[in-house]
C-alpha cells in the first residue's frame, strides 16, 4: 500500500511534507499522513524514529520547518479553545492531580468537559473497562506504575473528542493491561473518534490500527495495514 492520502473518506488531520531538524540534523523529512474519523493510524519505529516529535508537530506542539499540517482545516493550535476541547492527549510529561483520588480526576476531566450530570457515572465506567474500578477512592500516590499509567488513559478516554492522540500508551502496563487498553480504544474508534498512537507494542497496534506508518530516521520506510507492514521487508526497524 503506498502513502498516497485516502481521498474515499473525510480528513480530519492531515500533514503534508513535514520536515523537522535540530541542529543540522534531520528529525523528520517529507512526512505524510492522513486521518479520517473512526480509525486509527498508529506511529512505529525504534527510538530515535521520529515517532514522538510527529505526534508534537500534529497537535501543534512543536512547528515544523517545512509542511503543513491541518486539524478539521486549520493549523492546529493547543490554546485555541475549540482545539483543545475537540482533542485529548497523552503525550511525554503528563501527570495527575496528587491530592484527588483516582474517581475524583477523572470525574473532574469529564465534568471539565461538558459531560454535567453524566461525570460520574462516565469516570467510574472508564475506569471499571480499564481495571480500575476498584480503585476509586485511592490517591495516585498508592498506585502501582501501571495503575498510573491506566489513570491517565481514562482521563483521556473518559472525555468527548474527534481526535485523540496517545504517546506509548502501552508503556509500564502489563499484558491483561494491555488487552484492557486495546478494548477501549477500539471502543472509542466505534463511537467514531479518530486515533493517532505511536506505539512500540504491536500486540495492541495489530488489535486497534487500521494502518501503520513505520518511520526509520525520520523517513517513511512503509506504509500499509498492520499485517503489511509487519510482514515487510521494512519491518525490521519496529522495536
Amino acid at each position: 500500500m503506498s502513502d498516497t492520502p485516502d481521498t474515499s473518506r473525510p480528513d480530519l488531520l492531515r500533514a503534508g511534507g513535514v520536515h523537522v531538524g535540530y541542529d543540522g540534523e534531520t528529525v523528520l523529512e517529507d512526512v505524510n499522513l492522513t486521518l479520517g474519523p473512526g480509525h486509527c493510524l498508529a506511529l512505529a519505529g525504534a527510538n530515535g524514529s521520529g515517532k514522538s516529535t510527529l505526534l508534537r508537530v500534529c497537535v501543534g506542539r512543536q512547528q515544523p520547518d517545512r509542511g503543513e499540517v491541518l486539524f478539521a482545516g486549520a493549523p492546529p493550535r493547543e490554546v485555541d479553545t475549540t482545539f483543545r476541547r475537540e482533542v485529548a492527549l497523552l503525550l511525554d510529561g503528563a501527570d495527575c492531580f496528587p491530592d484527588l483520588t483516582v474517581g475524583e480526576h477523572v470525574g473532574m476531566v469529564a465534568t471539565a468537559h461538558g459531560l454535567g450530570a453524566d461525570a460520574r457515572a462516565a469516570a467510574a465506567r472508564v475506569l471499571a473497562e480499564l481495571g480500575l474500578g476498584g480503585r476509586l477512592d485511592a490517591f495516585p500516590g498508592t498506585l502501582s506504575a501501571g495503575q498510573r499509567q491506566m489513570l491517565m488513559l481514562a482521563s483521556v478516554l473518559v472525555r468527548p473528542a474527534r481526535l485523540i492522540v496517545v504517546d506509548e500508551p502501552e508503556q509500564r502496563l502489563d499484558v491483561r493491561a494491555r488487552r484492557r487498553l486495546a478494548a477501549a480504544l477500539r471502543a472509542a474508534k466505534e463511537n467514531g473518534t479518530a486515533i493517532l498512537l505511536a506505539s512500540h507494542d504491536r500486540g495492541v497496534v495489530d488489535e486497534v490500527a487500521d494502518e501503520v506508518l513505520l518511520l526509520e530516521r525520520g523517513r517513511t520506510a512503509a506504509f500499509g495495514t498492520p499485517a503489511e507492514v509487519t510482514s515487510g521487508s521494512a519491518a525490521g526497524p519496529w522495536r
